[in-house]
């Protein structure tokens, strides 16, 4: 039996997270931890990640005890900021400790436009001498195509 799937109005983004997190301090855990990846710096980053949130505590792991030195001086106009940008959170302290770092989230990277392409006269000679012997019209419209993208990258390099 096939069931018809039902149309519904819009949820909120919001609505739907609570659905995927179950428990709420898992939805602030979330939004602490997306603030932290967008807006610490690298530097840091690259050495102090978040692992959880605890009765409004961030806890922070950190590669040593120096850096839970330094961002413990760091601590409140951290905490300051993040009460700003995230004030759901539900973040009250921040604590760091020497542990295992969690993985970086995967970031999508924005592809670059495609150059234009170099017309088909700015082809070198014997490109064209060999493009011409091709007798499938496909292939060769492909093969045209990457060797114009080819030639306006370089072109487009300093």
């Amino acid at each position: 039996m096939i069931r018809k799937r039902r149309k519904g109005k819009l949820e909120s983004l919001g609505k739907v997270l609570q659905s995927v997190y179950p428990a709420p301090d898992q939805l602030e855990a979330a939004k602490a931890f997306a603030w932290w990846s967008r807006s610490v710096p690298p530097r840091v980053l690259e050495h102090a990640r978040p692992v959880k949130v605890f009765h409004g505590v961030l806890i922070v792991h950190v590669s040593s005890s120096v850096w839970a030195n330094e961002l413990h001086y760091l601590a409140e106009d951290l905490l300051q900021q993040i009460r700003a940008q995230v004030p759901d959170s539900g973040v009250k302290k921040l604590r760091f400790k020497v542990g295992p770092l969690p993985d970086l989230p995967k970031r999508a990277r924005p592809t670059p436009p495609a150059p234009e392409p170099v017309r088909l006269a700015a082809l070198p000679e014997d490109l064209g001498r060999a493009l011409s012997r091709i007798h499938d019209d496909d292939l060769r419209q492909t093969i045209t195509e990457a060797a114009t993208t080819s030639l306006a990258r370089n072109r487009n390099k300093p």
